[in-house]
């Protein structure tokens, strides 16, 4: 099944000695679900800069037990991201600058659907670290509205 959709991603990051940060997006989305249970969401999505407009297309596949997800994004910079209970994840984050190793740390991990299967919500709270330090506690909130026809 492939539906148009409203997808609110809410990302939170606390970082020792600076203010907490919150970033909010609402764009429209496409998802799918597919045969196995598993269910991917796509968007695109731009913020402005200093030097002009950043665009990325981010994919955030759920696993057909609802235990995980992958976020996968590409555009300005790449990554990969792995949330679930207590996963740890090695990916490499892909920068115009250059590429950073990092570890992302699952502190909580929470999957619902709501409403007759109309909206979908994913939450992880997690660490980022370089080299073995905790560089940032974060959280990223995805709400997805529509996702499930009746």
């Amino acid at each position: 099944m492939n539906r148009d959709v409203e997808v609110n991603v809410t990302g939170i990051h606390a970082r020792d000695g600076e203010p907490t940060e919150k970033v909010e997006t609402s764009v429209p989305g496409v998802f799918l679900q597919m045969e196995d249970g598993s269910l991917i969401i796509e968007y695109d999505e731009s913020q402005e800069t200093g030097s002009g407009t950043m665009k990325a297309h981010s994919k955030v596949l759920i696993n057909p037990d609802g235990r995980s997800m992958e976020v996968v994004r590409s555009g300005f910079s790449n990554s990969r991201f792995s949330f679930g209970d207590e996963l740890v994840y090695d990916t490499e984050y892909l920068t115009p600058y250059g590429a950073m190793m990092m570890k992302v740390r699952t502190n909580s991990f929470d999957f619902t659907r709501a409403r007759n299967d109309d909206e979908i919500r994913v939450v992880a709270e997690y660490d980022l670290e370089i080299e073995d330090r905790v560089i940032s506690s974060s959280m990223i909130v995805i709400d997805v509205k529509n996702a499930v026809a009746n």
